[in-house]
């Protein structure tokens, strides 16, 4: 399905134009994923359900934290990747720098490293 959500076939209502972009991205690649899909994670011994941007099918998270300068805001986002840690998610953060010129390059890089990762976890 090109440009919708593979769940829903719907496009999703993107909260911002770099989400947006990532989702595009996402799209042209065909690599399927949920926007905002509910998951359960455990933090501070509470289960909670959270919404990280992007869940692709293969479970891995991309998160795009997309505020700089705002100490309160950095300081949630380490939260979150920690509890994301914590709870055995394979998740690749995205900053404003991250957003140069060869961002997609760069981000099939980081989703194969970690699919490679993946891979010779099994092979042991």
């Amino acid at each position: 399905m090109d440009d919708c959500n593979y769940q829903t076939g719907r496009r999703p209502e993107y909260k911002s134009r770099m989400e947006r972009q990532i989702g595009d991205f996402l799209d042209s690649r065909r690599i399927q994923y949920i926007y905002e899909k509910p998951i359960a994670v455990v933090d501070r011994g509470l289960t909670k359900l959270w919404h990280p941007d992007f869940a692709l099918q293969c479970g891995l998270l991309i998160e795009y934290f997309g505020v700089t300068g705002d100490p309160g805001y950095i300081a949630s986002a380490r939260h979150k990747l920690r509890v994301y840690q914590e709870n055995q998610f394979d998740v690749i953060p995205l900053y404003p720098p991250d957003m140069v010129p060869q961002w997609r390059s760069n981000l099939v890089r980081r989703l194969e490293a970690v699919l490679e990762r993946r891979l010779q976890d099994i092979r042991r």
